[in-house]
């Protein structure tokens, strides 16, 4: 599909970045909080009444099963389907009732018909005669008893998609309002800016501690860590849940193979999602917080910049490099589909610097000089080129992994020997 014009970054980007949503990406995440809520709503009266209904008219007791049987009937098809009913004895408000239960369905004539010969006789001889077993009561009829009640795990399990929404395009919409409430001053001064270099983004920082500008860096890490340990979590405890929930209800051989197909299948997959999350953990927390600073925002081809980079925290690498860098990017549309291509067209080391070696808890801090050639392009933004600048930051340790972060920064065309620093 067609690409909408930008002004400063991609729609993918601000939405990593939680920042710079425009008004028809908002109302596209408030129409994903609100499926959220509806979702949730439509659960909580259906599920949620179901559960609170049988917190009142359900009361758990004990009974003593007497006799099996396996009863059949036809469906539409003509193919005969079969149920489990067990003949249970038990006591209540000092009287004694014999009734033939098994599940929900089976407090109806019609319902509960879907196990074949094989399966319902599996699951009655699983009951031994003379056995006790817990049960549940229907308060307003006590010659109703049901001995499975199955339906609330899946209940709390499929809370999980409308809390995934509601969250998700809640924190987004946050984002956004945090955003517009920035002052009049601040986005008066971008509005001047913008004036004066057409196609230029503005700078997207704020104010350093020991320099002028502290760069916001690129939070694709960051955001990749918190998708990955969201979801990591949310599909082990769904899967590990089912797959022992598959367990403790399987009857036959045939169940348990199935179950064993689902565990190796989908708690597989939650083993990996592990794997990679434990992978990023370890990147992540050895690297600790990183900031940049610069002395000048924007930046002008020609003149010199100081900057300062901050290592907070346990920090143990083999080597440390910053680069600037240059990438060019192109947008086609073709049909419905927008392909994008990157490329690199300018890079040059700024700093380096060899075992690094943070303890905790302390900072470490690595100032330099750079400058940028005078006849570089200067950034650039339009709806399909752009050419973005950014200083980069990456670390290589001694297990071979690569802890890399950009920082995006505005180049300002070079306007003459004015602009030179000299």
């Amino acid at each position: 599909m067609t690409e909408p014009a930008r002004r400063s970054t991609s729609l993918w980007r601000r939405f990593i970045a939680f920042h710079n949503l425009r008004l028809s990406e908002s109302i596209l995440l408030s129409g994903v909080f609100l499926i959220g809520l509806l979702i949730l709503a439509i659960h909580l009266a259906t599920w949620g009444r179901e559960v609170r209904r049988d917190s009142k008219k359900l009361m758990e007791t004990v009974c003593v099963v007497q006799g099996l049987v396996v009863r059949a009937r036809a469906d539409d098809s003509g193919h005969t389907r079969y149920r489990p009913e067990l003949k249970i004895h038990y006591d209540y408000a000092g009287e004694s009732y014999d009734a033939w239960a098994f599940d929900r369905t089976t407090l109806t004539e019609d319902q509960g018909f879907f196990y074949s010969l094989e399966e319902a006789k599996s699951i009655a001889e699983s009951y031994k005669k003379g056995g006790t077993y817990r049960c549940w009561i229907r308060v307003d009829e006590p010659s109703q008893a049901i001995l499975v009640k199955n339906k609330t795990l899946w209940g709390w399990i499929f809370l999980i998609i409308p809390a995934s929404l509601i969250l998700f395009a809640g924190a987004l919409l946050v984002a956004r309002a945090r955003e517009k409430a920035r002052s009049k001053e601040e986005r008066a001064s971008r509005k001047r800016q913008e004036t004066l270099y057409p196609n230029v983004p503005a700078f997207d920082g704020e104010t350093g501690e020991v320099l002028a500008k502290r760069l916001r860096p690129d939070v694709k890490s960051s955001w990749s860590f918190a998708c990955s340990a969201f979801g990591a979590l949310a599909w082990n405890v769904a899967s590990w849940i089912a797959f022992l929930y598959v367990i403790v209800t399987s009857k036959t051989a045939a169940d348990y193979w199935y179950a064993a197909l689902f565990g190796a299948l989908f708690c597989g997959v939650g083993v990996l999602f592990t794997c990679r999350l434990w992978g990023l953990y370890r990147i992540e927390r050895v690297v600790g917080a990183t900031v940049l600073e610069i002395s000048t925002s924007p930046i002008v081809p020609g003149r010199k910049v100081k900057a300062c980079l901050f290592l907070r925290g346990r920090v143990e690498a083999k080597r440390l490099d910053v680069f600037v860098k240059c990438d060019e990017i192109a947008r086609y549309v073709q049909g419905t589909n927008s392909i994008c291509h990157r490329h690199e067209i300018f890079s040059r080391p700024v700093y380096t610097q060899y075992a690094l070696d943070v303890p905790a808890k302390a900072e470490e801090q690595a100032r330099f000089t750079f400058a940028l050639p005078i006849g570089v392009a200067h950034s650039f933004v339009a709806e399909h080129n752009e050419i973005e600048w950014k200083l980069v930051v990456q670390m290589e340790f001694a297990d071979g992994g690569v802890f890399t972060r950009d920082f995006a920064i505005v180049v300002h065309p070079f306007l003459g020997e004015r602009d030179s620093g000299r």
